[in-house]
């Protein structure tokens, strides 16, 4: 009879489990959206959804809910995962600037932020590729809140609401910015339910510190048969972890825009009331935000994966279901959860991990001890590899649990090894730049980024930087930095910046640095070619206020900073044209004052000689403006001859020249 109840236990976890793959591999990943009865936003998919307040009261807050839910189970559908009906506003986001406490988002007069301050909300909660994004100004400080739907690491499945803040100073100065996000946590009607981290059950006010934090929590009413089990992550490649994590009643953060009333111990009972109420409060401390720069936070909430096996002893495993391992993140967890279903107590309980070959985690077996009817435990292992650099695709594990009075029952569960992102790029010019009349055409000019990840994971909160060599400029409003969101594995994503040119030219080298979520980083360098900008001399009719009488040319050098002394003579039609005066062109002007300029000499009818020295720093400007008087409307061919350019050193310098009469 023993056997016949562990056989049938493991294939009731056997057929859940490949259930849920079934489902994972099928399932489409269509996504809905639409506004309801209450002017909220709804975004979601077949798991759950978004639901984000759009009316002036508490504008951009936000709750997750349900859809589906769980494919393996049929009682978590159109469950509340964050408090937020009719319309959200118990849940919300505070943000500390330079020691003052404000709300992110509308106005409200409801408790949840009541008399607190605001900022200008300028752009109200819209969907854009994937995002539903609401923007709030607090002076030079713009905030984002970026809500999408993202894959659960326990689930495999896109049931999560990814969370997303993403700070700007636009300011001139540099700006000290925190975060806090507050999230009132439901499970379907269960408004109280404990909350399990790592091996500690928090029912009451508790603290933790980043180094104190497992990679996720989880909260669920029951093992054996959950109606709802929800999850958020601290700790991973696509979230940001927190400073500190607040677990307390729902009444004292909601009274709290930073600060608030928290009683280490103290029941989740809502402040002022008598019923139960939890929450969970983020905080990422103050950190200073330079002019122009940009800080993004990013946590994740939604359904939780426990692979489940009812019976005397209900066990639940979970772990995350793909796993990149470095020198770095070097481990993963594995968490199981016992609940005693039987009307006595369970003697002697333990629970072992057993683990495939080349892998390992201190204390395999765990003693419980007894268990008391309905009572609950939960243990965790960290499970590391022995060798990170030859890892299998996939492992499976098995948690196996025991008591001397009762049928033991077992849970397997699977965990698939990625490879870290590997990202290449190529960097191209988006349009022919030209050499014209001695300068790049157009100019600016845009390149594009085409930035690719051919690892076997994906990279989170991604940003790509573009470091320009010197003689190139971003162009005006153009900012080097860009954020692009996730880059999945196999995925390649477009990025485009508008680009000044300053006096260069040919094979230029460009670095792009490509950054992401927890410390990520990573400079490709790549180049573009540039048209060579040779020394030129031309021949331009002078622009503006135009006399029918009279006819006026430039004499126009682009690129001849290394020349020191340039000759040649400017040939025009004498029947033609009458010589009036000649005058400095801007290289022989500089702040308000007149630099040297040798006047040009008539050497013979119809020709002027120029010999002029050239001893500063200037490469393009008009040398001379040249005024004639009309002897006939048809001023005739104008050119020049016999140039001759040499450099400090007495070299000469080859310059092409181009007459008026040619085609530009």
């Amino acid at each position: 009879m023993y056997f016949s109840k562990r056989i049938i236990f493991c294939l009731f976890g056997l057929f859940m489990f490949l259930a849920l793959v079934s489902v994972q591999a099928t399932a489409a990943d269509d996504f809905f959206q639409n506004v309801d009865e209450y002017n909220n936003l709804r975004y979601g998919n077949q798991y759950i959804m978004i639901v984000i307040n759009q009316n002036d009261n508490a504008q951009g807050r936000f709750a997750v809910e349900t859809t589906g839910g769980a494919p393996a189970r049929e009682n978590d559908d159109d469950k509340p995962l964050i408090y937020g009906r009719p319309n959200p506003w118990t849940s919300y986001t505070s943000l500390w600037i330079n020691n003052e406490k404000y709300v992110f988002g509308g106005k409200t007069e409801r408790r949840a932020g009541k008399g607190a301050k605001y900022g200008e909300v300028i752009k109200p909660p819209t969907v854009e590729d994937g995002n539903v994004i609401t923007t709030t100004k607090f002076g030079d400080v713009v905030v984002e809140q970026i809500l999408t739907i993202v894959k659960s690491s326990t689930t495999g499945l896109a049931d999560s609401a990814q969370i997303k803040y993403r700070i700007t100073n636009n300011g001139s100065e540099s700006e000290k910015v925190g975060l806090r996000i507050m999230l009132d946590t439901m499970l379907g009607e269960n408004d109280g339910a404990p909350f399990r981290l790592g091996e500690d059950t928090i029912d009451s006010d508790k603290l933790y510190y980043d180094k104190q934090l497992d990679d996720f929590w989880q909260a669920f009413d029951s093992i054996s048969d959950p109606q709802v089990t929800s999850q958020g992550s601290f700790i991973g490649p696509d979230v940001t972890i927190p400073d500190r994590v607040y677990f307390s009643d729902w009444g004292s953060l909601a009274d709290g825009v930073w600060d608030f009333d928290f009683n280490p111990g103290q029941d989740f009972i809502r402040k002022g009331e008598y019923e139960t109420d939890s929450a969970v409060a983020m905080y990422w401390v103050p950190e200073i935000i330079d002019a122009g720069a940009t800080k993004t936070y990013v946590t994740k909430y939604g359904l939780g994966g426990i692979t489940i096996v009812p019976g005397i002893l209900s066990l639940g495993v979970t772990s995350a279901a793909e796993v990149t391992l470095d020198q770095n993140n070097n481990s993963f967890p594995v968490v199981a959860y016992l609940e005693n279903t039987s009307e006595i107590r369970a003697n002697d309980v333990s629970i072992k991990l057993d683990l495939p070959a080349g892998f390992t985690a201190d204390q395999s077996v765990k003693n419980i001890g007894n268990m008391e009817s309905g009572g609950i435990s939960q243990l965790t292992w960290n499970v590391r590899p022995l060798d990170l650099d030859n890892l299998p695709a996939e492992i499976t594990y098995r948690v196996t649990a025991d008591a001397t009075n009762t049928d033991s029952n077992q849970v397997e569960r699977k965990v698939k090894f990625l490879g870290p992102p590997v990202l290449d790029a190529d960097i191209s010019l988006m349009e022919k730049v030209e050499s014209v009349a001695g300068k790049l055409e157009p100019n600016p000019f845009r390149v594009q980024a085409e930035i690719s990840n051919l690892g076997e994971s994906a990279l989170y909160g991604v940003e790509s930087e573009l470091i320009f060599p010197p003689g190139l400029v971003p162009a005006e409003s153009e900012k080097p930095l860009k954020n692009l969101g996730n880059l999945q594995s196999g995925e390649s994503l477009k990025v485009n910046w508008s680009i000044k040119a300053l006096r260069v030219e040919g094979t230029l080298p460009f670095a792009l640095k490509v950054s992401g979520l927890n410390g990520f980083e990573k400079t490709i360098v790549k180049e573009i070619e540039l048209p060579q900008l040779n020394p030129l001399i031309y021949l331009k009719e002078t622009t503006g206020k135009v006399d029918a009488d009279y006819y006026s040319i430039d004499i126009v050098a682009a690129n001849i900073g290394q020349a020191d002394n340039i000759s040649f003579d400017l040939n025009y039609n004498a029947d033609k044209l009458l010589l009036t005066h000649v005058s400095r062109g801007d290289f022989f002007v500089r702040n308000g004052k007149f630099l040297p300029f040798n006047r040009p000499q008539r050497a013979a009818r119809g020709n002027l000689h120029f010999n002029q020295d050239f001893p500063f720093a200037t490469s393009n400007g008009i040398i001379a403006t040249v005024h004639f008087k009309l002897k006939d409307p048809e001023h005739g061919k104008l050119s020049i001859s016999d140039l001759k350019a040499v450099n400090e050193l007495g070299n000469e310098i080859k310059i092409k020249i181009k007459n008026i009469s040619e085609e530009e």
